[in-house]
């Protein structure tokens, strides 16, 4: 089934805020870029705005963290996308995964008590 912007306004209205990628999930004849294509499309105030981003989450994958938009039906203004996290965030959170010891046996476990 192809995806069409009645069908993802449907979809949200049945099933409620969703990401591009839970949206593309429900249409396997879609492909990601088309989804994103359609709600990029119902965002844009050309008659009026179908959709709006409720909401930001952050999808992690391969090792690297992303913000994802949460779209739901309606004409609200667009939540505000969330300032990118600092490098010292980033050296402060590779730090604590350092400092957590290596546990590949019962004994180095018991040793670091």
């Amino acid at each position: 089934m192809k995806a069409t912007s009645q069908g993802v306004r449907d979809l949200l209205g049945h099933v409620g805020p969703l990401t591009t990628a839970e949206v593309a999930q429900f249409f396997p004849d879609t492909r990601y870029q088309d989804v994103a294509a359609i709600l990029s499309n119902m965002r844009k105030r050309l008659v009026t705005k179908r959709v709006y981003i409720c909401e930001w989450t952050r999808d992690i994958g391969q090792g690297k963290s992303y913000l994802r938009p949460v779209y739901a039906l309606g004409s609200r203004p667009d939540a505000r996308k969330p300032p990118p996290v600092s490098n010292a965030e980033k050296c402060k959170r590779w730090k604590a995964k350092q400092r957590i010891p290596a546990c590949n046996s019962v004994w180095t476990w018991a040793a670091a008590l």
